[in-house]
């Protein structure tokens, strides 16, 4: 019979290999840009403030020790300095991004990406990858304590759904937020909820509510092909008229690209998309003040 001991001990180094896997993924994804000479803006320079020939070299640095220890956690066959080479970076990560957090610095991490984080980049950090580091660390740790003793890694019976299961977790806190489906760029899930609140942060929606508003609780909705429509009527004084915001991503991560329109409605409603939907909370968020670049505006919330 298969012990417990061997379980676990297989489960651990298979979650090992592919955190290791994702050190030679991020330390490639370094050394790529550093050989590329990509001028990356991410928070960690910004926080260390290096120029720009230092923070290539730094990261050329750090994409090779992640490959190394990546590479060594992978092959097995230094076990116990693979678990502590593994939790020693887990921990650094876990410091160095939490405080970036905290200290609310701007910018992404930079682990995995293969284009140049620029300086007005949207991307900021978030709680996935400090959980990301964590789990690095935590690993390791189980690592080291299942190898000690060992000559090489235990890797039998339960190792692969280890490495899966890990892989999977390790993708999920990869992955951006929110995903979006790879024609029209629109989130896979709470689609219209998602995109009605990046529409409620736009400028435009902003002038819009500010000289035609405030809107109403209710908006009418529908979508032609990758256009999302959202129809908010206007204050009784002015007119029988509605303001239609056209709405499309033009790629993954961009801002939105939006159209609007002020349209005469028949008294009838005919012409109107036949989906309504609730827009209530959407204004009311929005209706605190904001700064898009260097200008300060408020949308005034329904009555």
């Amino acid at each position: 019979m298969i012990g417990i001991n061997q379980v676990t001990g297989s489960v651990i180094a298979g979650c090992a290999a592919s955190c290791g896997a994702v050190l030679i993924v991020a330390g490639a994804s370094k050394l790529y840009r550093g050989i590329r000479g990509f001028d990356d803006m991410t928070a960690i320079r910004r926080a260390l403030r290096m120029p720009r020939r230092q923070w290539r070299l730094f990261g050329l640095a750090a994409g090779s020790t992640e490959c190394l220890a990546g590479t060594l956690v992978c092959s097995g066959a230094y076990p116990v300095l693979g678990g502590v080479s593994l939790a020693a970076l887990g921990a650094v990560f876990c410091a160095v991004l939490a405080y970036m957090v905290f200290a609310h610095v701007p910018g992404s991490c930079g682990c995995i990406r293969w284009r140049a984080a620029t300086e007005t980049g949207a991307e900021a950090l978030t709680w996935r990858a400090i959980a990301r580091s964590g789990i690095l660390f935590g690993v390791g740790v189980a690592y080291t304590v299942v190898s000690v003793g060992a000559a090489h890694a235990p890797r039998q019976y339960w190792f692969g759904p280890g490495f899966a299961a890990g892989t999977a977790v390790l993708v999920l806190l990869s992955m951006p937020v929110p995903v979006g489906t790879p024609v029209c760029r629109r989130p896979l899930w709470r689609t219209t909820r998602t995109t009605l609140r990046a529409l409620a942060s736009h400028s435009s929606f902003a002038a819009m509510a500010g000289s035609a508003g405030p809107f109403g609780p209710i908006a009418r909705y529908r979508r032609t092909g990758c256009t999302d429509e959202f129809w908010f009527t206007v204050p009784p004084g002015q007119g029988n008229l509605a303001v239609v915001f056209q709405v499309n991503r033009v790629a993954a991560g961009a801002r939105l690209a939006v159209h609007v329109s002020l349209r005469d409605v028949p008294t009838a409603g005919a012409g109107w998309p036949a989906r309504t939907i609730t827009v209530a909370d959407v204004l009311s968020q929005a209706g605190k003040p904001r700064i898009n670049g260097e200008r300060r505006y408020e949308v005034s919330p329904s009555a």
